[in-house]
């Protein structure tokens, strides 16, 4: 390549450097894992990139809802670039909005890199139809999960393809390919985003890569607000009506929004306890940035709740330090009563390098389907939880709930059919049940708490 889209910053280099030799060609569940590890790899890295302001508002939503790793940029410019470019198309109106948000949930962050993989194969395959699934995670796997060095790896040439200056008809064949790439990942604007990056970012491909490029160590506000200006010339109209939920979903969708902001909070004084601790045992102060994976554990030996988190943080005042000096935290406490966290609740806390792999991962959070990076082998010993040394031991192949935690919280009343249409058939679903019983008011009764 030569571009200056070439350029990562170090911990996406780390993540180059650390990645494991290719597995066998015909091993797909060991390509899709290194896949999923490097994906995620570039998420943390876009996560630290981002200013913190910008993140606790906007951006956590742009990112977890809307921020694909796929696209005709460097995976990590494809998460910022559509991060930005879908908070700034789809804001939450005055009524949805939230105030901070300074945890970024392990399985919303999950979720977006495994959909981001299954729009990158769906790619692929739609431009390389000869290959098998497989094959394309193989060549993914060889480029990176660079879809431009992939789709050249693919096709045999020595040169990675432009998505950005492609001409008919390969223009048209590019769209339609990120249009199957947006609606395999059950992107929330699928024609929007095939739009956007098919026929808007050409218009403007020099200038946000010179700004990513620039700032690969650190955006600021001024940055984003730039990006969002070039990456969204026009504002968008919705294509879709509004959603119309009943007053029982919006009494469902508003309790578990403030379910979610009292956790969170929960969660955040969890890791300014965890700070001071590690503040006393250094003599540095750190400022948090974001929380970006929690796990909540259950010893069921001692009865007893224990809370495994990760977050980011920069030194306060290191002369000249920005973001591009954050560092990667683990901690580990028992649960309070209360959530109230203290500095002596707190059992440990460490700096971490993410991993790629499971290795130095607990396998209390992987049996528990939760990517926590853990303090490496022969490290501090934590109190619950096991170290996994055996990466087969663990099924990746997860299946979650149809609804996250994410999807109320940044519930969005003029576009989010799909969860007022999730909580509809919920609904329905357990009336129907109800209508079915004829036990008497203990049946009854029943069916309001399941409502």
């Amino acid at each position: 390549g030569g571009t200056p889209d070439d350029a990562t910053s170090s911990s996406g280099d780390k993540y180059r450097e650390e990645a494991a030799p290719l597995p066998p060609r015909q091993d797909a569940r060991a390509l899709r894992r290194m896949l999923l590890g490097l994906t995620r790899g570039y998420y943390l890295d876009a996560i630290s990139r981002l200013p913190t302001a910008d993140l606790r508002t906007a951006l956590a939503r742009g990112l977890l809802v809307g921020g694909h790793c796929y696209g005709p940029l460097h995976p990590v410019h494809n998460i910022i670039a559509n991060s930005v470019w879908y908070a700034a198309a789809f804001p939450l109106g005055r009524a949805d909005r939230i105030d901070q948000v300074g945890v970024l949930s392990a399985k919303g962050t999950d979720r977006a890199v495994r959909r981001s993989l299954d729009g990158s194969v769906a790619f692929l395959h739609h431009l390389c139809p000869s290959l098998s699934l497989d094959d394309a995670l193989w060549h993914l796997c060889l480029a990176r999960a660079d879809l431009r060095d992939a789709v050249a790896s693919a096709r045999g040439a020595s040169v990675r393809p432009s998505f950005l200056c492609a001409k008919e008809p390969e223009e048209g064949q590019v769209k339609a390919a990120f249009l199957l790439a947006a609606q395999t990942a059950r992107h929330r604007q699928p024609s929007a985003l095939a739009f956007f990056a098919s026929s808007v970012l050409p218009d403007v491909e020099h200038d946000v890569v010179r700004l990513l490029v620039t700032g690969k160590h650190g955006l600021s506000s001024l940055d984003i607000e730039s990006l969002s200006r070039l990456l969204l010339p026009h504002p968008l109209s919705s294509s879709q009506p509004p959603p119309q939920p009943s007053p029982k979903i919006n009494q469902v969708i508003a309790d578990r929004r403030r379910g979610m902001t009292i956790w969170y909070d929960g969660l955040l004084r969890l890791a300014e306890a965890a700070l001071s601790k590690f503040a006393h045992q250094t003599g540095v102060q750190y400022q948090l940035h974001v929380i970006y994976g929690e796990s909540l554990l259950e010893d069921d030996d001692n009865y007893d709740q224990y809370f495994h988190i990760n977050f980011m943080a920069q030194p306060k005042e290191e002369p000249g330090a920005g973001p591009g000096h954050r560092l990667f935290f683990f901690a580990e406490a028992p649960r309070p009563r209360d959530l109230d966290f203290h500095e002596e609740d707190v059992s440990l806390c460490c700096l971490v390098q993410p991993s790629p792999a499971d290795i130095d991962n607990c396998l209390a959070c992987l049996t528990d389907k939760v990517k926590i990076d853990h303090p490496a082998v022969h490290s501090p010993v934590l109190l619950f939880g096991e170290q996994c040394y055996e990466i087969d031991k663990v099924d990746h192949e997860w299946d979650f709930r149809p609804v996250l935690g994410i999807d109320y919280l940044f519930f969005d009343s003029v576009r989010d059919n799909e969860l007022v249409e999730y909580l509809h058939n919920h609904f329905a679903r357990i009336d129907a049940y109800c209508s079915n019983l004829t036990d008497g008011p203990p049946a009854v009764n029943y069916c309001r708490r399941l409502g």
